[in-house]
């Protein structure tokens, strides 16, 4: 049975999930989606109750007039999961809400400067340094298949909390209304996330330099990150990355080792460049860092 597109549309965002358009689309067209599923089902366009049936998708697709695209978003981007997130209040002025899977752009919307990584949105046009880190993130990270929430954007996170100044962080806290954590370091997250997942830093530290050179380098990276203040804990973070440059050559040297691929819970050895050569024949051994 052919399936006509209800009489009004209900524009698709960038990224948005079905659970998230469907209900809007409904209410455009004075329905819900319960009722809809009802008569597909009764017509036989699908089966079961799940949202994400592949035949419910298609039907959905065809009631809005949407491309074929609609809903095709990854779920996972390079071994990173993309995660369900809410969309821009001003992208999206709905009493409902939205959501969706974006796994090419960071938390800020860029069209409205509107920090999005909390259940408050917060306007950032006094808090100009996010809005760079986030065209930073689009342009390198995005390139690099890191998505938010995952572990290697964590640890940059943490590293960037414990070693800015206090001061620095109750100074942007006076910029913006109801800041998060997350929000004020995000531009030392953004720089410290594209410094771990850099290719030739990764070369660098899994190279056969000696550790007294690569501690001396990630000290001065680090501390090329962080805002330069009295109070300021470099050392925490310069800690925190230490130990992932530690771990990564622990598993690097394991995988030689054991004769397998190295497996690194960050999943950024994908981007290093003796990685090709380790899925063919191994890679060289690598100095002892302790």
């Amino acid at each position: 049975m052919r399936l006509e597109p209800l009489p009004f549309r209900t524009r698709l965002v960038n990224g948005e999930v079905i659970t998230s358009w469907a209900p809007r689309h409904a209410m455009s067209n004075a329905t819900s989606v319960k009722e809809v599923d009802g008569i597909l089902r009764r017509q036989g366009t699908f089966t079961g109750h799940s949202p994400s049936n592949s035949d419910r998708v298609s039907a959905w697709r065809k009631l809005g007039g949407l491309h074929d695209r609609a809903f095709t978003e990854p779920e996972v981007v390079q071994g990173n999961w993309v995660i369900t997130r809410s969309l821009c209040d001003r992208c999206l002025p709905s009493p409902m809400g939205g959501h969706a899977r974006m796994s090419d752009r960071g938390w800020v919307c860029l069209k409205h400067k509107r920090w999005l990584g909390d259940h408050t949105q917060v306007d950032l046009k006094d808090f100009g340094e996010v809005v760079v880190a986030e065209r930073h993130w689009r342009a390198s990270l995005t390139q690099r298949g890191i998505v938010v929430d995952c572990p290697l954007v964590l640890l940059a996170e943490e590293a960037a909390t414990v070693g800015i100044s206090k001061t620095v962080l109750e100074q942007r806290a006076d910029r913006c209304k109801d800041p998060s954590p997350a929000l004020l370091v995000y531009p030392e997250t953004v720089r410290l996330a594209r410094l771990l997942s850099r290719p030739s830093f990764l070369d660098s530290m899994l190279g056969t330099e000696p550790a007294a050179w690569k501690r001396a380098t990630v000290e001065r990276e680090v501390s090329m990150v962080l805002p330069d203040a009295l109070d300021a804990e470099a050392w925490r973070a310069l800690a925190r990355v230490w130990q992932f440059v530690l771990d990564l050559q622990d598993v690097v040297r394991d995988g030689h080792l054991l004769g397998t691929l190295p497996d690194d819970r960050w999943n950024v050895l994908r981007l290093w460049s003796g990685f090709p050569k380790f899925q063919s024949a191994g890679v060289p051994q690598v100095d002892q860092l302790m």
